[in-house]
């Protein structure tokens, strides 16, 4: 593992898919393609969010998702750059453990890979229970009520104390509604079974970007994938937290370019 930003990848004619997290949508990462200049970027959007459908089962995986990256590479012979954050990083990951061959680099903003925190020690256990307790607000929302504690936990979680109630109103409500799908997606993560030690044979190159005020299960999560992929380096972000690439965009701009090489005009599309 390294701690240093990672060598360039040599994909600089392959298309840059980028994986949105939880609560959001493709629409964080324009200024990041617009960045990459003459890089093909391709931004998608999960099931459940932006212009995507939620999903149609009730049983719900990261392989279900990850279907959107397929669906966005369809038409492509080469393999992608794949940069994600949060519940996309997770879904990427699935997406390159089951398609290595179509995978030219991760780079992953703490991806939510939960379920390794219990292969790390006491520290890792108790993020975990943090998190699950998050996670379980959201287990049959149905009362409005039910739905603004919950997200304003996540929220809170994520952001720090008191970012919940520093949001309007309008936007708070928004947020609820979201709150089956945000269910979903802890469903799917928690549902994934690969422990930490089936990382030591992944070996897509594979950067992964830290905050330094992050939730305790996001910084153990990087650290230990980081730790065991071989092929895997980390960097972190001084004072960012778990939104950084929407919080610290010109700090996670200057990482991607220089690890993706970019430069000239634009070319963004919306898978």
């Amino acid at each position: 593992m390294s701690t240093g930003p990672s060598h360039p990848t040599d994909s600089e004619h392959c298309p840059v898919v980028f994986v949105h997290g939880s609560l959001s949508s493709s629409r964080i990462w324009l200024s990041y393609a617009e960045a990459l200049g003459s890089r093909e970027s391709i931004a998608v959007d999960l099931p459940g969010y932006g212009g995507a459908l939620a999903p149609s089962s009730s049983r719900y995986r990261l392989s279900d998702a990850a279907a959107a990256i397929s669906t966005a590479l369809t038409h492509r012979s080469e393999p992608a750059d794949i940069v994600a954050h949060s519940f996309g990083g997770a879904v990427a990951l699935r997406y390159a453990f089951e398609n290595p061959a179509r995978v030219s680099s991760l780079t992953l903003i703490e991806p939510s890979w939960f379920g390794v925190l219990s292969d790390l020690g006491e520290p890792g256990r108790l993020a975990l229970r943090a998190n699950q307790s998050v996670a379980r607000g959201f287990t049959a929302c149905d009362p409005d009520q039910d739905r603004l504690f919950a997200m304003a936990r996540f929220v809170d979680y994520w952001n720090g104390r008191h970012a919940w109630r520093e949001l309007a109103v309008e936007r708070q409500e928004t947020l609820a509604l979201k709150s089956d799908q945000v269910r979903r997606d802890f469903e799917a993560i928690f549902a994934e079974r690969l422990p930490l030690a089936g990382f030591r044979k992944f070996f897509v190159p594979t950067l992964i970007v830290t905050g330094t005020t992050s939730p305790a299960a996001a910084l153990l999560v990087a650290l230990g994938l980081a730790r065991a992929a071989p092929r895997a380096s980390l960097v972190s972000v001084p004072g960012a937290g778990h939104t950084l690439p929407m919080t610290h965009v010109d700090d996670l701009t200057p990482i991607l370019r220089a690890r993706l090489e970019a430069d000239a005009a634009p070319t963004l599309m919306a898978a």
